[in-house]
């Protein structure tokens, strides 16, 4: 098995257009992939990312406009964080979000200093200074962003999930996935990477009710297996593990493989091919795009979508 860190992160947003806006002119991410949902194609789905969609700095949406408000709770991937170079960045994004009358908390986060903060749907978000710590070498700057290049987000930092009963998803985490502890915080870290922030999950002990679906909801959590073979070699150990799993599913831009442990939706994805197998990189984003599979349905899925 080879697990690098993460692939991305998928959420339910209530309006794709306030989404789109506010990931690319706030936050300074590229809109990478405008799609649909494969298994709902009346559904946006919609992914942020650097300059070509790199794995491990992907934010994913799926748009649902009759969407309640989501009730934070445990047993659930609780709030994410984005990797910032350093605090003069932080500082610029305190301001811009400031400007954008976006409340914002400085706080301390794993020894690091941050800045928390709620998107459009009441999503958590922490952007986390990354300082010296390693980052994968295949992430890129957003060249189409006004946000100055020794301030933009790198990509995903460390994702937080709370959970009644800790210790499964520690023993899934460190048996069958390979992740260590950390052993430079106090809180309980797992990662695959001492010297990196961006494979981390943290794990915090919380009683009370089980999260809400709702707007900023946190669907599933994705992982990066970079190759078909990294992903069948996970799929013979996750067949080792209790509950069923989705088997390998072609995405078309990346294959995946699903499974839920205690409570967590779990995605094991590939790199390749990209979000590139079909589009220019000057073009990401642009227009409404399809996997090969569904092209023959685009007229009736385009009609049953409102402009973006």
């Amino acid at each position: 098995m080879n697990i690098t860190g993460h692939h991305h992160i998928s959420m339910y947003t209530k309006d794709a257009q306030l989404n789109k806006d506010f990931y690319t002119n706030i936050l300074g991410l590229r809109l990478v992939e405008k799609s649909v949902n494969q298994d709902d194609p009346t559904m946006y789905h919609l992914f942020f990312g650097d300059e070509i969609g790199s794995a491990g700095t992907l934010l994913s949406f799926f748009e649902i406009p009759n969407l309640g408000k989501n009730r934070p709770g445990t047993n659930s991937i609780h709030r994410l964080s984005l990797l910032v170079p350093d605090v003069t960045a932080l500082d610029y994004f305190e301001s811009r979000l400031n400007t954008h009358n976006i409340t914002t908390t400085r706080m301390t986060y794993l020894n690091q200093s941050a800045l928390l903060f709620k998107d459009i749907d009441g999503l958590e978000i922490i952007l986390l200074a990354n300082d010296e710590y390693q980052l994968p070498q295949a992430w890129r700057k957003n060249p189409y962003s006004d946000i100055p290049t020794q301030y933009q987000i790198l990509g995903m930092g460390p994702v937080e999930l709370r959970l009644r009963d800790t210790q499964p998803t520690i023993d899934f985490l460190v048996q069958a996935l390979h992740y260590t502890p950390r052993q430079d915080t106090d809180e309980t870290v797992m990662t695959l990477d001492a010297h990196g922030l961006y494979t981390d999950f943290v794990i915090v002990e919380q009683e009370g009710s089980r999260a809400r679906p709702g707007q900023g909801y946190v669907h599933h959590i994705a992982v990066n297996t970079p190759t078909d073979d990294n992903l069948k070699n996970t799929l013979d150990t996750i067949n080792h593990n209790p509950g069923n799993n989705s088997g390998i599913i072609d995405r078309y831009f990346f294959k995946s493989l699903y499974y839920r442990h205690n409570s967590i939706l779990y995605e094991f994805a590939t790199e390749e091919p990209g979000f590139t197998v079909d589009t220019n990189i000057e073009d990401l984003g642009k227009q409404l795009n399809l996997p090969d599979f569904m092209e023959q349905q685009r007229t009736e899925i385009e009609k049953n979508l409102h402009d973006l």
